[in-house]
């Protein structure tokens, strides 16, 4: 594949933004599009602006390219303008019908020097942006999540092509939820160096101050010490894991690449969400608690989904009959009573559920304990009786 020369231009990663004003961080889909990304989530009220300064070595006319996503095409809801300097470009993105992609926004002149952007949300309903490219030229900017969209990327922000090797350890574990946290601590406290790398910004998985449900079924003293909560929700896990001498934490690295050694991992190359930066860490030893086997995939091992017969390897507690079933397909989102009815805006793209598969009686006061008050959940033609509340 020939790549086009656009490396005289200017790129600008979203997730480089000086200040993300109500937008959020998105890393986790990071290998299916190729980018962490900015995300405009407001339920239906416009988040504030995302806005940056850039410089301008050379003065003149820049084609502005946009990488965003038209996430319904048809309705698009996730609509956002970009300003830049004084001047707000007339295009809308995440509204031409497209999954991510370059969009042309055309022409701009710009002085030399220092350049404000600006990503207004206008719908509260994610409004996506990867990237912004200013092109000297008509040439589009390279699209897509393989190693020649990378490759691009680095050169343009001035990233080495390789790795940067980042230290050797005993033991590395991939993936920090409940669990990769415990195998970190434990591996800590027998005196192992060792490495966790996360992908989010937060540890703890479904229970991180992120989601904030906390364990569930069997739990010891390492899982209840690390699953203890700061004032603002999140686990103390962070910060017990950091007051170990011997355990490294990268939170918001992604592990995109495995080195084997004949049929063993000698290393994982990790890239840092906000800065791209990508490091090589090394161990003889690897934990895949991604929840996902996202490590045993990326080295090739034979991967097991869902529950194998009890009678594969004599496992008592298995179910006599395997299955492939894995995560299950519940929705999960924060509710609390209130005095009257709250508005919410229309929503044509969203599939409609019925109310009674809902169950609705745990609310969450805080994250991690789900013992608020919630509505009766009734059949849709039942009259409801607004004084009864249960747990």
């Amino acid at each position: 594949m020939t790549i086009p020369d656009t490396t005289s231009g200017i790129l600008i990663e979203a997730e480089e933004f000086d200040d993300f004003g109500g937008w959020v961080l998105d890393s986790q889909f990071e290998h299916e599009m190729g980018s962490p990304y900015l995300l405009a989530h407001g339920l239906g009220e416009p988040v504030a602006d995302a806005g940056t300064t850039i410089d301008v070595d050379q003065p003149g006319s820049y084609r502005v390219w946009v990488r965003a996503k038209d996430w319904v095409p048809g309705h698009h809801p996730g609509r956002f303008t970009l300003t830049i300097g004084d001047t707000t470009l007339d295009t809308e993105f995440g509204a031409n019908d497209r999954d991510w992609s370059w969009q042309d926004a055309g022409v701009v002149d710009l002085p030399g020097g220092a350049t404000s952007l600006v990503l207004h949300d206008l719908t509260g309903f994610d409004g996506r942006c990867d990237a912004i490219y200013l092109g000297r030229d008509d040439t589009a900017p390279v699209d897509g999540a393989d190693e020649a969209a990378r490759s691009w990327r680095r050169k343009l922000r001035g990233l080495p092509e390789e790795p940067v090797e980042a230290g050797a350890f005993d033991v590395i574990v991939v993936g920090g939820g409940v669990t990769g946290a415990a195998a970190t601590l434990t591996a800590a406290r027998l005196g192992c160096r060792v490495a966790l790398v996360h992908a989010r910004p937060y540890l703890g998985g479904n229970a991180s101050v992120e989601i904030g449900l906390s364990p569930r079924g069997e739990r010891g003293p390492t899982v209840d010490e690390l699953s203890d909560r700061s004032p603002d929700g999140d686990l103390v896990a962070i910060s017990v894991l950091r007051a170990e001498p011997t355990a490294t934490v990268l939170l918001e690295h992604t592990v995109y690449h495995v080195v084997m050694d004949g049929d063993r991992i000698a290393a994982v190359d990790a890239r840092d969400a906000r800065s791209g930066r990508e490091v090589r860490l090394r161990a003889p030893l690897f934990i895949d608690c991604t929840g996902t086997a996202l490590l045993g995939l990326q080295a090739g091992a034979q991967t097991l989904f869902g529950q194998e017969a009890r009678g594969d390897f004599d496992e008592g507690l298995a179910p006599e009959q395997g299955d492939e079933m894995h995560h299950g397909n519940t929705v999960f989102f924060r509710t609390r009573m209130a005095d009257e009815p709250v508005p919410f805006p229309e929503v044509p793209w969203a599939i409609e559920v019925a109310k009674n598969y809902s169950n609705l009686s745990g609310q969450l006061d805080r994250p991690g304990i789900e013992n608020g008050i919630g509505p009766v959940v009734i059949d849709p033609d039942e009259t409801p009786d607004p004084t009864i509340r249960r747990r």
